[in-house]
């Protein structure tokens, strides 16, 4: 009896840990501004828990409020004893919903942290989707790859935050086959369009990403953003074939456009 009581208990617990969605994120230079390849910008934005971009968080919300069996999973190599709590504040205080935070447990980081991370949360909860954030500043886009082969049953999503340039900071551009984008708006659409998020979704964002446009002096250093100063996108390509467009995406998208040149 008691052994058939324990295996029951094993099936139960192995049945709740399982999600239909996955969401894996980085959080400096995905979700936080932090301008991470910058030891100065790095070093100024490790106790900011108000710089960020955007939008994300809202979009973070609407895809926990669509679906009723989604966790997320914020990973992040930085040290968890010196940045635990600035990213927990962070995450918090910017209302990103939140299931577990991932980080390097000692002062040294594991580089191969977030493999370890995305392999165990795959083999653990089954997912039917994965939809990963990340940035093209340190490894984002190489780590997605390579566990999006590894997992290819799994089917999943990768957008790359556009922060950095090939031609300039970035060594580890968007790879083949992921999306990359430069605001929260590109992201939207691109759920949207999947229909992993509502229409109902749109409005909020595009409204979100065009008042803080109207108000960026294209010198952007601290606060709520979406183009930092330091943003260098020379590698973004606009891929979305919107019709009839509103006049606001229409500015949104010329501002890009001239951002990214």
């Amino acid at each position: 009896m008691k052994n058939l009581m324990g295996m029951i208990l094993v099936l139960f617990l192995t049945a709740t840990s399982e999600a239909k969605i996955l969401v894996i994120s980085d959080i400096d230079d995905t979700l936080k501004v932090s301008h991470i390849l910058s030891k100065l910008g790095s070093a100024t934005s490790a106790f900011d828990d108000d710089s960020k971009f955007v939008g994300m968080a809202e979009i973070f919300q609407d895809l926990e409020s669509s679906h009723s069996d989604i966790e997320f999973h914020y990973v992040s190599l930085a040290p968890q004893v010196l940045m635990g709590e600035q990213h927990e504040d962070f995450l918090e205080e910017n209302h990103f919903p939140v299931t577990e935070l991932h980080m390097n447990k000692g002062i040294k980081q594991d580089p191969e942290l977030k493999q370890k991370v995305i392999r165990r949360l795959l083999l653990d909860k089954k997912p039917e989707l994965v939809l990963y954030f990340g940035d093209n500043g340190q490894f984002d886009a190489i780590v997605y790859d390579q566990m999006a082969k590894e997992f290819s049953r799994i089917p999943a999503l990768t957008y790359i935050r556009e922060a950095y340039s090939s031609r300039g900071e970035s060594k580890h551009p968007t790879m083949p086959g992921q999306i990359g984008f430069v605001t929260s708006v590109e992201v939207v659409i691109d759920l949207i369009s999947r229909n992993i998020l509502p229409k109902s979704s749109y409005l909020q964002i595009q409204d979100i990403v065009y008042k803080r446009l109207m108000k960026d002096d294209g010198d952007e250093t601290f606060g709520k953003m979406v183009f930092p100063g330091w943003q260098d996108c020379r590698d973004f390509k606009w891929i979305w074939d919107v019709k009839n467009p509103t006049e606001k995406l229409r500015v949104i998208k010329s501002i890009i456009q001239q951002r990214c040149q």
